[in-house]
């Protein structure tokens, strides 16, 4: 579990890193893969050199996948959405669960999230 909790940060901070230097594809790539490598090791007890493998094999897959136009749009837009949702999950709380704020910060949250996907896009197109 704790493994768990400590990918899950790492994801935050990866892409948080990576939101403010416009890299958010390659960043979200390490952090997922870091995520995937810690989860190998928790659920199926793999010695953690073949999850490092495992992590940096998921890196480069996810890396290119991102850069195809359906990659981009499957893993772009899941992410965007997630990142949105976890906008709204803060809001939700901090709003006395209320719904109309929490719906319209999930959809402005995963449209910014996703213009910043396309940023980087665009940034590794130049």
């Amino acid at each position: 579990m704790f493994l768990l909790i400590i990918s899950i940060i790492v994801i935050a901070i990866t892409t948080v890193i990576g939101l403010f230097l416009g890299h958010i594809i390659l960043v979200e790539s390490i952090g997922i893969a870091i995520a995937a490598s810690c989860l190998v090791n928790h659920f199926f007890g793999i010695h953690p050199a073949f999850c490092l493998l495992i992590g940096i094999g998921v890196f480069f897959g996810l890396y290119a996948f991102m850069n195809s136009k359906i990659g981009f749009w499957l893993i772009g837009g899941f992410m965007s959405a997630v990142w949105g949702l976890l906008v709204a999950l803060i809001v939700y709380d901090s709003t006395a669960k209320d719904m109309i704020w929490t719906y319209v910060s999930w959809g402005l949250a995963t449209l910014i999230v996703l213009g910043l996907h396309f940023n980087a896009k665009n940034k590794l197109i130049e």
